[in-house]
């Protein structure tokens, strides 16, 4: 007696690799159920209002090379937001804020000289197969840098890396300035944003296709049985379908039971994301617009700080730092302390983050390679023989770490599917 079937497809995950794959393979004819444990789509893509303003709390910009995201704006009429670019600068380097150079006229030579190898080593590695070993601090540390040196290099870590460089792979700081245009690339590409937000895009997303969507409905497992794919949702409920897409952060992955077991390549990444950057969106009276602020200081959690536009005498700025148990971000007095060791002119007027370190559905920010396994996200460690497929933007074989990487990995969770499926029975 055949089995009973839910959908042809289920996808656990909503956030926007669930979202493109589901949408895809429902366009394609296919009876597809996303089960998604948030009360909101869109996952680590996540708008919200701040002064009457927008203020994204998760993934902010998307770069001139990334079409894929580009398309998905277009393809429903949202506009595209062209970034102003730094027009001043300021540092904080071996305790004190400076304006002009971020460093001492003595250390020039230092700086020039790290920087130079570090060009080096990105174009080096660029050119190679593997990534290097060694932590971000231990790549630093090798460079010998006098304090102010040393300080203005972390704070640009900060962006490249969601992680202390303790625990990121140097990788990380030389792969990103080799994708991106080189030492100052990270900034020039950071280029574009959604006018309306990415919750409105993830939005959009979710009510185009013809997908079914059940929020609030975390997964606890998933069995394979070589036929179809029994889901169990935390409350005991079971769908079933053909196959399913697992789009869920990689932190996340340990919470879910597959039966049978992950191959041991997969198993020994799950919950590896070492990505613990804590991001706040702030509202500030007296600061110029367009500007940027880096550096490193003991005393201060924030250390990357991008200055937006202005509106009646209110400037929209925002800042990174990684997790600190010393640091509460829901603190309104050390937030201003940490605004006032960048910006000492600056009144805060409100801001707003979210905590995606303590957000079980996340656990983490965005990618960032533990430097005791720099290889351990390399392409194709995630593709499992059977009828699970798994995408997200932290496994991407492109962009990782970029909303672009998470649609581009739900486009292709949605042709393997579609592949493994046949055609669908609507006819597509």
């Amino acid at each position: 007696m055949p089995v009973q079937m839910d959908a042809d497809v289920i996808v656990v995950g909503a956030g926007l690799a669930g979202l493109r794959a589901a949408r895809d393979l429902a366009e394609r004819g296919y009876h597809v159920v996303v089960l998604e444990a948030r009360d909101r789509v869109g996952g680590r893509a996540y708008s919200v209002e701040l002064g009457g303003r927008r203020a994204e709390l998760g993934g902010s910009w998307f770069t001139p090379e990334q079409h894929e995201v580009r398309a998905e704006l277009e393809r429903y009429g949202h506009p595209i937001r062209d970034s102003i670019l730094p027009q001043r600068a300021r540092w904080r380097t071996a305790g004190e804020l400076r304006h002009g150079l971020p460093v001492p006229w003595e250390e020039l030579g230092s700086l020039e000289h790290a920087l130079a190898r570090i060009a080096a080593d990105a174009e080096a590695l660029a050119r190679a197969t593997g990534r290097p070993a060694g932590s971000g601090a231990d790549y630093i540390d090798a460079l010998e840098p006098p304090a102010a040196t040393r300080d203005f290099l972390v704070g640009w870590w900060q962006l490249m890396a969601g992680a202390p460089p303790e625990v990121g792979a140097s990788s990380e700081l030389l792969a990103t300035i080799a994708a991106h245009g080189g030492l100052t690339g990270l900034v020039t590409c950071l280029a574009h944003s959604p006018e309306k937000g990415w919750s409105a895009l993830a939005e959009a997303m979710a009510g185009s296709g013809g997908a079914a969507l059940h929020p609030s409905t975390p997964v606890g497992s998933l069995h394979d049985d070589g036929r179809s794919v029994a889901v169990e949702t935390v409350g005991g409920d079971v769908y079933r379908a053909p196959s399913a897409i697992v789009a869920v952060p990689v932190n996340c992955l340990p919470g879910i039971a597959f039966t049978p077991a992950l191959p041991a390549a997969v198993e020994a990444a799950l919950g590896r994301n070492v990505g613990c950057a804590v991001k706040l969106v702030l509202l500030l009276r007296n600061v110029e617009p367009y500007g940027l602020a880096v550096g490193h200081d003991s005393e201060l959690p924030l250390r990357w700080w991008w200055v937006d536009d202005d509106v009646d005498g209110v400037t929209r700025v925002v800042a990174f730092g990684w997790k600190d148990d010393s640091f509460d971000p829901d603190d309104r007095e050390q937030v201003a302390r940490a605004v006032d060791g960048y910006f000492p002119e600056a009144q805060l007027v409100d801001y707003a983050h979210h905590d995606w370190n303590g957000d079980p559905w996340s656990n983490g920010t965005w990618l960032t390679v533990p430097a005791d396994a720099p290889d351990l996200f390399e392409r194709g460690r995630f593709e499992l023989d059977g009828r699970i497929v798994l995408a997200g933007s932290d496994i991407a074989a492109d962009e990782a770490g970029w909303l672009e990487g998470a649609i581009r990995s739900g486009a292709a969770a949605a042709i393997r599917t579609a592949t493994l499926l046949g055609p669908a029975r609507g006819g597509a």
